[in-house]
């Protein structure tokens, strides 16, 4: 008998392989990132099928194999891929987060405060009306997050009040349009330094 694992998280990307499986990379909550299948989950008549869209935040039922995770059951919570039908801008930016991701995180590491950086994020930017600036301004913050909690950023002076908090405000937004092209230049000096 297998132990069977029960985790929250993010579905970053899913490939389908065979006649009707997919292969799905989560940022769980308590594994990190996992690579997992999912027998049948492209047929119509698949009980998962509609639980694992790629962008929702689901609770995952996982079995540990060997080289693979393999998911029984998934309940979702939120998908975000319903932004590209209500807000296109939104949904690249979501894009592009999970793209970093994908390209930051290699194996299973658990990342606690990332996890609660990401979750918080995104809670917000399913919540607000954000314009063109504002989005900017909350990727700028996002990312720096993301490569502070992988330790990809130290200490940062100026930038220190944008990554002290997992929380999102409209006055950490508003402060990031005076450094935001600081900002960008710290996280791609950040980006190229990690090499990946």
């Amino acid at each position: 008998m297998h132990a069977i694992y029960t985790t929250d998280g993010f579905i970053l990307k899913s490939v389908n392989f065979g006649e009707a499986n997919k292969l799905y990379f989560i940022f769980t909550k308590d594994f990190g990132l996992i690579k997992t299948t999912a027998q049948s989950s492209r047929l119509l008549k698949s009980k998962l099928r509609y639980n694992l869209e790629d962008f929702s935040f689901s609770q995952f039922a996982l079995v540990r194999g060997k080289e693979i995770w393999r998911l029984t059951s998934a309940v979702n919570n939120f998908t975000l891929s319903d932004l590209l039908k209500t807000d296109k801008e939104k949904f690249l930016l979501v894009s592009r987060i999970f793209s970093l991701l994908l390209r930051l995180l290699h194996g299973e590491e658990k990342n606690n405060l990332l996890f609660v950086n990401l979750h918080e994020g995104l809670a917000f930017l399913r919540q607000e009306k954000l314009n063109r600036e504002g989005l900017a301004n909350f990727e700028c913050i996002l990312a720096l997050r993301i490569l502070s909690c992988l330790g990809y950023i130290g200490n940062l002076g100026e930038f220190d009040q944008f990554i002290a908090s997992p929380y999102f405000t409209e006055e950490l937004l508003t402060n990031m349009s005076k450094l935001k092209t600081k900002a960008i230049l710290e996280i791609n000096k950040s980006l190229k330094e990690t090499h990946l």
